[in-house]
Formats: structure tokens, C-alpha cells, sequence
């Protein structure tokens, strides 16, 4: 891979993650000004990790990124399941899905990684 694709890899993670950084340290300033609720806004969470597996499987560099993507994916789907209690799912009875998922995901990447390196 180019030295110019990792550059632009780690610029739109950087960018992302700088994002997120503003807006949960803003959330947590505007809860401790008492201009805001933060536990109001927590379906940000599962949105913004949503958003980062989002660029992870539109802009991948790797095949492995993709599966990384569907578990950020995955995981936001159940933070939110989890926040919400959807289904009566809660933190603590659902949390073995997540070893599931992660462990699908190191597999998937796994296999791509050894089929993008066969080719």
C-alpha cells in the first residue's frame, strides 16, 4: 500500500475521532454548566461509533478494515439495544453477543487477510 493511502487512512481517522473527542468533551461541559442533561444524550454514542464503522467499510485500505467496520457496526446496534432495553435486553444479559461478534470479527479479518495476501 502507498504511503499517500496510509496518510489519507490515518487523516480521516484522525478527523473522526477528533470529532468525537469535541463533541462528547463538549456534552460533558455543557452537563457539568448545568446547561444540559448529559445522560439525555447518550444515543450519541452508538451513533458516533456507528459513523466511524460507516468510514471504515465505504474508505477501507484493507480487507480487514471492513470487518472491523461491521463490528463497530454491531456494537453500536447493541449499545443501543442495550441503552434502550429494546426487547428486554440490558448491559448485563447481553453482553456474551459482543464476544460473538468480536470473535467473528478477528475470524472474517482473519480470512480476508489471508485470501488479500493469496492473490
Amino acid at each position: 500500500m502507498s504511503s499517500h493511502l496510509e496518510n489519507q487512512r490515518h487523516s480521516k481517522g484522525n478527523l473522526f475521532f477528533g470529532l468525537a473527542l469535541i463533541v462528547a468533551g463538549s456534552v460533558f461541559l455543557m452537563d457539568h454548566m448545568e446547561l444540559i442533561h448529559a445522560l439525555d444524550y447518550w444515543f450519541l454514542l452508538p451513533a458516533m461509533i456507528a459513523i466511524g464503522g460507516l468510514v471504515d467499510i465505504i474508505s477501507p485500505d484493507k480487507p480487514e478494515h471492513i470487518a472491523k467496520g461491521c463490528f463497530s457496526l454491531v456494537l453500536a446496534l447493541w449499545l443501543y439495544i442495550s441503552i434502550e432495553q429494546l426487547w428486554g435486553w440490558t448491559f448485563h444479559n447481553s453482553w456474551p453477543l459482543l464476544l460473538i461478534a468480536f470473535g467473528i470479527r478477528h475470524l472474517i479479518g482473519g480470512l480476508l487477510a489471508s485470501r488479500n495476501t493469496q492473490e
